[in-house]
């Protein structure tokens, strides 16, 4: 199975300088289409986005915002989709992004249903399609044994070593740690994972040589780790006993065992990877953090807000004391520390 990179993009991304996307970095594109379904919910930069990113020769799909509440707004919601899409040649599909606290209300039956009409829809229109959620509406808000398998997954999962559930795109990161040219600020990370086909040609230098060639060379001056210290990693593929794991340049991690050379890391006592020590240096302690007072908008989610901040869900449900995620009222304020 071969894994491609890319991003998700929408308005809050701004104008993104198609000029300076590196294709190395986005090999494929889900951008923001639409919400709701009045006049006037189209995303103010999708028309751009897909032209500056197909003009690059990098392919792209389409989300939904939804607000649905019944099957019948599932209809209007694709229907409005249609028109905002239409002329447009997206390679991959169209999803219907499933997060808002407001449908999660509605029960598992409707959230299912919501989720299978506007794809069913979209289907008959010839569009490829397909669910955006996360493991937490998977177990809790839907009848998951009804679109596993059946439907296209999109599955955002930040700070995790790997998918919990099987899909066909992982949204791994959000508000990204790292940068990518041409966008400024933060932005959502994906992996896609596709079948490849294509047999490898002759002579080709393995996965491994090639990784161990384009290396960052790392710092010759041997550096102790400790349990608990924060650490960032060098070489953003990173081999250990033969075993390859996926990690990412800049992110943080904390460092769960210390054996001499042999590093293991994680995020939340997770284990994520074990590294050779040399690949790795400790995060810098001058980044101080920021803390700013956010109220709460009429239509916010706490995915948006996370997004909006460059952070994660969980971080601003711990740090507030909020007992429900999928419930949160206008006016009210949050605290949120970003590091």
């Amino acid at each position: 199975m071969k894994s491609k990179k890319g991003i998700d993009v929408s308005y809050a991304q701004g104008n993104i300088n198609f000029d300076k996307i590196n294709k190395s970095q986005v090999e494929f594109a889900i951008v923001r289409s639409s919400f709701g379904w009045e006049s006037g919910q189209k995303d103010n930069q999708f028309d751009r986005n897909i032209k500056g990113f197909q003009a690059k020769g990098i392919p792209c799909g389409a989300y939904h915002y939804s607000y649905a509440k019944s099957k019948d707004d599932a209809v209007k919601e694709a229907k409005y989709c249609l028109e905002c899409i239409k002329g447009k040649k997206l390679e991959l599909p169209v999803f219907i992004d499933l997060e808002d606290s407001s449908i999660a209300a509605q029960g598992k039956r409707v959230c299912t249903d919501i989720a299978k009409t506007f794809c069913d829809y979209m289907k008959k229109a010839g569009y490829k399609t397909g669910i955006y959620i996360n493991p937490n509406w998977l177990n809790n808000y839907v009848y998951r044994e009804e679109l596993l398998g059946k439907y296209t997954i999109w599955l955002a999962q930040w700070e995790s070593a790997k998918p919990a559930f099987e899909c066909s795109l992982w949204q791994y990161n959000v508000g990204g740690s790292g940068s990518i040219d041409g966008v400024s600020g933060r932005c959502d990370l994906d992996i896609m994972y596709v079948n490849e086909d294509e047999k490898p040609k002759e002579n080709k230098k393995p996965e491994t040589d090639k990784k161990t060639e384009t290396a960052k060379k790392p710092d010759s001056t041997k550096v102790s780790f400790k349990i608990g210290e924060e650490i960032q990693i060098l070489n953003p593929i990173n081999y250990d006993d033969g075993n390859k794991f996926i990690v990412y340049a800049n992110e943080r991690y904390t460092v769960i065992e210390a054996v001499g050379d042999r590093i293991v890391v994680g995020i939340n006592g997770q284990v994520t990877a074990a590294v050779n020590a040399k690949y790795l240096r400790k995060v810098s302690q001058s980044s101080k953090s920021k803390t700013y007072s956010y109220t709460i908008q009429p239509g916010d989610t706490l995915t948006y807000i996370a997004r909006k901040y460059g952070t994660t869900v969980e971080k601003i449900v711990k740090e507030n004391n909020i007992k429900n995620p999928d419930l949160i009222y206008s006016g009210d304020k949050l605290k949120i520390t970003v590091s």
